[in-house]
C-alpha cells in the first residue's frame, strides 16, 4: 500500500514539473496576487463537488479550522506569493535550484514543530538526492553553482521554500481530523479569503489570449486540484519529511518533459543525477535489514 503512495507523489513531482514554465508565462499577464487568487478560486469550483462525493460534507471539524487558517496562509497566500515574486525577479533556472531545498526545509519544520527525527541513512539518501538535483540543474558544472549570485527574486524563493515547509507542518497536523481532498478545499477557500480584501482593488488581467487561459487551467487543476490532492495523501500518509524527498524529481521530470514535447536533448549528466535522486529516494524510504524490527516470536526462540 505505501508503494501506491509513493506512486502519488511521483504523479505530484510530475505535474509540478511544468509548473515553473507555466508560472513564468503568466508572470506577464496579471499581478503575483491576482494570479494566486485566480489559480485557487478555480481550484475551489473543481474541489466542492470532488469533496461532497468522497467525504459526503463540505464543512470541516472545529478543531482543523486553525491548521487549516494556517494551510490556507502558507501554502495557498505566502508560498505562491512569493514564488510569482520570484520568477519576476530572477531566472527559472535559479528558482528550481533554490526548490531544491524544499525537502530540507520540510526536514527542519518537521523536526522543530512535529519531533519528526531521521536516521543516519535517511541522512544520508537525502544528501545523495540533493547532489543528484543540484547535477542535474548546474549541468555538471561545478562553476555554475559556484558562480551563483543571489539577487532580490532568489531571496523571494527561499522565503517560498521555507513557508512550504510549515505548509507541510500544518498539514499533517490538519489531516489528522480532515481527508486530504477537504484540507485541499479548505486551504485553499482560507487563502482566497485572506488575499481578497488586499487584491480586489487592483484585481486585473492584462491582454489575456488562449496561451494565458490554458496555462491558467493547466495550474488550477492540474498542478494545484490534482497535485495538491496527491500531496496531501502523501503527506498524510508517509509523513512531511519522507513526502519531500520525492519534490526532488521535480527537475528530472522538467528535463524529461522538455526532451519529449520541446525537443531538448537528455544528456549523461541528466541520467546520472536521476540515478542519484532515485538512490537517494530509495535509501530514505526504506530501512535497512538491521532496522527491521524482529518479530516477539521469533525473539523469545532465539
Amino acid at each position: 500500500m505505501r508503494l501506491l503512495f509513493y506512486g502519488l507523489l511521483i504523479c505530484t513531482s510530475i505535474l509540478w514539473a511544468g509548473n515553473f514554465v507555466a508560472g513564468k508565462f503568466l508572470v506577464g499577464h496579471a499581478s503575483p496576487l491576482t494570479l494566486t487568487t485566480m489559480r485557487w478560486a478555480v481550484a475551489i469550483l473543481v474541489l466542492l463537488p470532488i469533496v461532497r462525493i468522497f467525504d459526503g460534507k463540505l464543512l470541516p471539524q472545529k478543531k482543523a479550522l486553525l491548521p487549516l487558517f494556517l494551510m490556507g496562509l502558507t501554502g495557498v497566500v505566502f508560498f505562491n506569493i512569493f514564488m510569482f515574486l520570484a520568477l519576476e525577479r530572477t531566472s527559472a533556472d535559479n528558482v528550481g535550484l533554490l526548490s531544491a531545498l524544499n525537502p530540507v526545509a520540510i526536514a527542519i519544520a518537521s523536526f522543530l514543530l512535529l519531533k519528526e527525527t531521521m536516521s543516519s541513512r535517511q541522512m544520508t539518501g537525502m544528501l545523495v538526492s540533493l547532489a543528484g538535483v543540484l547535477l542535474v540543474i548546474s549541468h555538471g558544472n561545478l562553476q555554475r553553482l559556484l558562480e551563483f549570485r543571489f539577487n532580490t527574486g532568489d531571496l523571494f524563493m527561499l522565503a517560498a521554500v521555507g513557508t512550504w515547509g510549515l505548509y507541510a507542518v500544518a498539514g499533517r497536523k490538519a489531516m489528522a481530523c480532515v481527508s486530504p481532498y477537504m484540507s485541499t478545499l479548505w486551504a485553499g477557500i482560507f487563502g482566497v479569503l485572506t488575499l481578497l480584501p488586499f487584491n480586489l482593488p487592483n484585481l486585473e488581467v492584462r491582454n489575456p489570449d488562449l496561451a494565458f487561459w490554458i496555462a491558467t487551467g493547466y495550474v488550477s487543476v492540474g498542478a494545484t486540484v490534482l497535485a495538491m490532492v496527491f500531496w496531501n495523501i502523501g503527506v498524510q500518509r508517509v509523513g512531511g519529511t519522507k513526502a519531500g524527498m520525492f519534490l526532488n524529481f521535480n527537475p528530472i521530470f522538467t528535463a524529461i518533459l522538455a526532451y519529449v514535447f520541446l525537443g531538448e536533448l537528455m544528456t549523461w549528466i541528466q541520467v546520472a543525477g536521476t540515478v542519484l535522486v532515485i538512490g537517494g529516494v530509495y535509501l530514505f524510504t526504506t530501512r535497512s535489514k538491521r532496522q527491521v524490527p524482529v518479530a516477539k516470536g521469533q525473539s523469545e526462540a532465539a
